[in-house]
């Protein structure tokens, strides 16, 4: 055992982290430009991951906004006396809500309601756009997407109803 206070002369440590300092310095011959080849490698493939990642939120994004459409539609469709204004109302809710979405689906957005419109029946709206994936190539999609959310509300049984014809 060491007595307390004992070290080690300093040209010893000095030996010991210059070998070190030689050994990091100089790598082997064999492992030269490992790096550059991983890089070619991971680098498209990480490009295809984000690109997939793209794709995927600019559907769910797009999807969700015409659930919302569809929904807002339906509710202030249902609020009103006749046909016609139903049809205006879904037409404003699709045209509020699709203003996030992208160029394409703003573009190609519609809704229409699907079912009569009468006192006490479930009135439905449907609401529809085209999603374009053509910039994303690269992924072999490169076509167009449509997607259709549909929302029903129910009409107040108590509620006058005037039918498009009548003032």
């Amino acid at each position: 055992m060491k007595p307390l206070g004992t070290h080690r002369p300093r040209a010893s440590r000095a030996l010991l982290t210059s070998g070190v300092r030689a050994a990091t310095r100089h790598a082997p011959r064999g492992e030269r430009g490992t790096m550059a080849l991983e890089m070619v490698i991971l680098a498209p493939i990480l490009l295809i991951l984000f690109m997939f990642l793209l794709a995927c939120g600019r559907y769910f994004q797009t999807s969700s906004l015409l659930e919302n459409a569809a929904r807002d539609g339906a509710r202030s469709a249902s609020q009103t006396r006749s046909l016609a204004e139903a049809q205006s109302q879904v037409d404003d809710a699709v045209t509020r809500t699709m203003e996030q979405a992208v160029q394409s689906c703003k573009d190609t957005a519609g809704g229409s309601i699907t079912t009569a419109f009468a006192a006490g029946s479930t009135l439905s709206v449907e609401v529809t756009c085209t999603i374009n994936y053509r910039d994303l190539g690269l992924l072999g999609i490169g076509g167009d997407t449509r997607i259709t959310k549909k929302f029903s509300s129910s009409i107040d049984p108590y509620r006058g109803v005037r039918d498009g014809d009548q003032p």
